[in-house]
């Protein structure tokens, strides 16, 4: 049970992902798509090559400093996830699995399904996928 809850501290914390970095890496899309469409107004004719250079510089200016900031939340994310992890395996590994009597709450909240594959042998899932099949002692 130890190792299937580090495991899944593991999967959770490393999905993990700041609103703040998906806005930015978005914001970061956006301004290419910009200088794409400058781009084509000058190819095109459409547009004189110098009137845009303020907006060039503008778009240039704003991706440096997204693209730091970026950089920087990235950095401290992982860093902070590591943490994390590493605090709840350890907490997870002091922790007692070992029921004095049976706990219907627990279960509840642990247990998905139960299936009775035969007579020899069940599988049980877990909340979050984690499937284990055994065998029944008679």
């Amino acid at each position: 049970m130890a190792k299937v809850l580090k495991s899944a501290a593991d999967t959770v914390l490393s999905g993990s992902s700041d609103n703040e970095i998906k806005q930015i890496e978005q914001r970061l899309k956006d301004i290419d798509q910009a200088r794409n469409d400058f781009v084509n107004l000058i190819a095109t004719g459409t547009c004189d090559p110098d009137s845009l250079d303020d907006e060039f510089a503008s778009l240039y200016s704003e991706e440096e400093k997204l693209s730091q900031k970026l950089l920087l939340l990235k950095a401290q994310a992982v860093t902070e996830s590591n943490e994390l992890a590493d605090t709840l395996k350890a907490d997870i590994d002091n922790s007692r699995f070992e029921l004095q009597q049976y706990d219907d709450i627990l279960v509840r909240k642990v247990v998905e399904c139960v299936k009775i594959l035969n007579k020899e042998e069940i599988s049980v899932t877990f909340k979050g996928g984690y499937e284990i099949k055994s065998e029944l002692l008679t």
